[in-house]
């Protein structure tokens, strides 16, 4: 499988976000029913999305151990947000992408194509990865889309756009 590893500038992004511990056999129904949830008021109150849905890992899965997710909905602009959600704004930075095609228990191959490229251009991961979700939820596993990205140290080169 061919990844392609980008550097680029992502710019501010006003979220809906909600954290939580999940584990690797409830991880599935956890993000399902929050994107449920977060997508239903959106949709509700007149809110506009403003790029597809992602996770920020705050932690690694270890086995069957609970883990820290941030679900995340991007909006234009947000007067609320649904109980147990918050609105905030996730800082402008550099981040290393990957577009994944595949199931999503295959990922891990990505994030080993992508940790090993940042390792041979010495370039430094600074905060915790994130997975945006491109695919429907009945999109048939071998075509599901999803753009893994590590937030980076510059690196001194111009950055590709993103």
């Amino acid at each position: 499988m061919g990844h392609e590893v980008k550097v680029g500038r992502r710019e501010a992004t006003t979220v809906m976000s909600r954290r939580l511990q999940v584990t690797l056999p409830t991880i599935g129904g956890v993000l399902q029913a929050a994107f449920g949830v977060v997508y239903e008021h959106i949709g509700a109150h007149a809110v506009e999305p403003n790029g597809p849905p992602f996770v920020i890992y705050h932690g690694s899965p270890h086995g069957d151990d609970p883990f820290d997710v941030e679900i995340c909905a991007p909006v234009a602009h947000a007067p609320s947000a649904p109980a147990g959600w918050r609105i905030q704004e996730l800082p402008a930075g550099t981040f290393a992408t990957l577009l994944h095609t595949g199931p999503y228990d295959t990922l891990g191959a990505a994030y080993e194509t992508l940790t090993t490229w940042l390792g041979e251009h010495d370039v430094a991961i600074v905060g915790p990865p994130r997975e945006v979700y491109l695919s429907e939820g009945d999109t048939p596993p071998e075509d599901v889309r999803t753009i893994i990205e590590l937030p980076v140290a510059d690196v001194g080169a111009p950055a590709t756009a993103m």
